[in-house]
């Protein structure tokens, strides 16, 4: 036993000559939302973290990159979704007045990164049930307007008799953005003594005597260096697939990248001139919107440009594609139809509104091609990885599979994910059954599906 102990101690320190005297905590690989946010839940709790990141400070592509995501509470009675935005909503608040604690210079606040407005939603009569159910014991505040007499009354829209819309009243939902959110939890990990390398690709991960060898290289400089890991979290998108394909090689199987098209559209300036002020209210007033239809379309405002003309994104949730390139695939360009689709569609939506504007009223700014990451259920991983299907190693975490709806509770992943690593339990119910729903449980029900 002894001579074990000599050999196993050994290696372990001719791995750390190998790489320099540092052997990191933990290291979060991946700076978006989901990266940073369990880094900086990690800093919170004391730890030790270092964080990496491929690209610079400021986001060029990825699914993080924008500034504007929908923020909504609004679910079904014990919705884990739900439960995650309103306790995201809680962790931003500690975010944030830590940084007012830390930092005189700059003052801090939640309206930095939330813009609270109303939510719509506007189902088809078909979704009966589905409303129902959602609605059913909602303690959030709500107005629902089920035929369209109502809608004109309470909404100023104009509905077929065979829509219902949904408005959701509630501080903090309507839309955050992400931009100003990942700059504030970099602040934050590095008030707490916890370091961020930027321009760093990890280009290999494995298991080796017990420690993580991480390498890297400096995308900048060129320049390769390796490090090690007590423990790791691999929190990088669509990257997460082959980021862990030499320690948890299932993920490439159970989580399937696929491309999505986001519009930037503006009404063109003559016909935004001729809106009223109560138009142009109504307008503003009625974004985010959701229309939970097969494709389901979203909207919301990105901003205003200098005449404060806004800036609307569109996509579709269900307008998904294959990816040959995941390198390139944020660079490629919208095709004339899914620039037609947008414009259709928000025309659509402008005219339920009661706007006169049509289709050829918008114009094209810019768009942009995103990535979502799905699980065949679409509900997201935080997990530890699993040896043998059934080993739980407590040491690796996975953060991803978002499918596009893991912004709006981006601080709650982090805080299960710093909670998972660390290995500290919290007893709520809801904090449970998301725990369930996300961890290493259902993972091992998924692996058995998957050997089917």
């Amino acid at each position: 036993m002894h001579n074990l102990i000599f050999i196993l101690s050994l290696s372990f320190t001719l791995l750390a000559c190998q790489t320099g005297d540092k052997i990191e905590d933990i290291v979060v690989i991946g700076g978006g939302l989901m990266g940073s946010s369990t880094a900086w839940e990690l800093s919170k709790y004391g730890q030790n973290v270092l964080l990496i990141e491929q690209q610079d400070s400021i986001y060029t592509f990825g699914s993080s990159y924008g500034e504007a995501r929908i923020s909504r509470s609004l679910g079904a009675r014990d919705d884990i979704f739900s439960f995650l935005q309103q306790t995201s909503v809680a962790e931003t608040k500690d975010l944030i007045d830590f940084l007012n604690k830390v930092e005189l210079q700059e003052l801090h606040t939640m309206e930095d990164i939330y813009t609270t407005s109303p939510v719509t939603y506007i189902y088809s009569k078909s979704q009966l049930d589905e409303v129902e159910e959602l609605l059913d014991g909602q303690s959030d505040k709500y107005e629902i307007a089920s035929t369209a007499g109502e809608a004109k009354e309470k909404f100023g829209m104009k509905i077929s008799d065979t829509t219902m819309v949904i408005r959701e009243y509630k501080p903090y939902s309507g839309t955050l953005n992400p931009k100003v959110l990942i700059k504030k939890l970099h602040q934050g990990i590095r008030k707490s003594g916890s370091r961020i390398n930027y321009n760093q690709k990890v280009t290999s991960l494995k298991k080796e005597n017990g420690y993580y060898v991480v390498k890297i290289r400096d995308s900048k400089t060129g320049t390769s260096e390796t490090i090690l890991s007590k423990k790791v979290v691999a929190a990088a998108g669509p990257y997460n697939g082959a980021l862990v394909k030499d320690i948890a090689p299932y993920f490439d199987h159970l989580i399937s990248p696929k491309r999505l098209f986001l519009s930037f559209l503006k009404i063109k300036p003559d016909k935004y001139d001729m809106l009223t002020s109560d138009q142009k209210d109504r307008l503003v007033s009625s974004y985010p919107v959701a229309y939970l239809n097969s494709e389901i379309f979203y909207s919301m405002i990105e901003k205003f440009d200098s005449d404060r003309r806004p800036l609307l994104k569109v996509g579709g949730h269900f307008l998904r594609t294959d990816i040959k390139n995941l390198d390139e695939v944020w660079a490629m360009a919208l095709t004339e139809q899914e620039i037609q689709w947008s414009k259709e569609n928000t025309a659509d939506y402008l005219a339920k509104l009661d706007l006169p504007i049509k289709s050829s009223d918008l114009e094209f700014d810019h768009g942009y091609s995103c990535v979502y990451s799905l699980t065949e259920s679409e509900i997201p991983y935080v997990s530890h990885t699993l040896k043998n299907g059934t080993e739980i190693d407590s040491s690796f975490l996975l953060v991803g599979g978002m499918s596009g709806i893991g912004a709006k509770g981006s601080l709650a992943y982090g805080l299960i994910a710093a909670d998972h690593i660390l290995n500290i339990d919290n007893a709520s119910l809801m904090y449970q059954k998301a725990k369930s729903a996300l961890g290493a449980r259902r993972l091992m029900v998924d692996l058995k599906n998957l050997d089917q």
